[in-house]
């Protein structure tokens, strides 16, 4: 009687275990949806400058020694003077869940150096054309879908406007930037290799997201 007592309660503990689990994990998926309704995203002002430099500074400290990175070095891309011109030409957008600032993108009308020579699949000019720099996310918000949103509302933002095609690179063999913009159906349209008198030497990806 003791030893059949023993395996009931045993087997109750692992019951009740896995229902608290599965209850963390709904719960866990509930509080990340929340969060994802309370981001307000809008254009940086000059009084976010600080916040958003600091936000790049902390990513790129914190993912330096991953595996998979854009390959960013604060002070040599991004430099900081070029951020703060991107937010004073109202390029920057923020995401921002209880005032709190959790993400940045640059959204503008200008290519990169090595995109005059590719063959891209829209003859546009560049004022129907978005281009992605800079998408960035506080790892402490990582894995909730923030840098989903902040490209959903890239798009949404293109066909307010009018813009018929979105346009980014990623340096070679940052597979996860990759793969996420592949789920949003942006094609890989060319490699290319750019020289930058700070970066030296760069290999990119280049993809493009065509609007209906």
């Amino acid at each position: 009687m003791r030893f059949f007592t023993i395996i009931v309660a045993h087997v109750f503990y692992q019951q009740v275990t896995v229902y608290s689990m599965v209850f963390f994990i709904k719960r866990t998926k509930l509080d990340v949806n929340e969060e994802i309704k309370m981001l307000n995203i809008r254009k940086a002002k000059c009084d976010d400058i600080d916040i958003v430099l600091d936000l790049y500074k902390d990513l790129i400290d914190k993912i330096k020694n991953n595996k998979f990175t854009p390959e960013w070095e604060y002070g040599i891309y991004p430099r900081e003077e070029y951020i703060i011109d991107l937010i004073k030409s109202n390029e920057v957008y923020v995401g921002e869940i209880d005032s709190e600032i959790v993400s940045s993108i640059v959204i503008n009308h200008k290519p990169n150096p090595g995109y005059e020579n590719i063959k891209w699949n829209t003859d546009l000019e560049n004022e129907n054309v978005y281009y992605i720099h800079l998408v960035a996310v506080n790892p402490s918000h990582k894995r909730k879908g923030i840098g989903k949103e902040m490209l959903n509302f890239s798009f949404n933002q293109a066909k307010e406007n009018s813009v018929k095609s979105i346009r980014l690179s990623v340096v070679k063999n940052n597979l996860p930037a990759e793969n996420l913009y592949k789920k949003f159906d942006f094609e890989h349209i060319d490699s290319i290799e750019v020289y930058d008198k700070y970066r030296g030497l760069k290999h990119f990806k280049v993809f493009e997201k065509v609007l209906n």
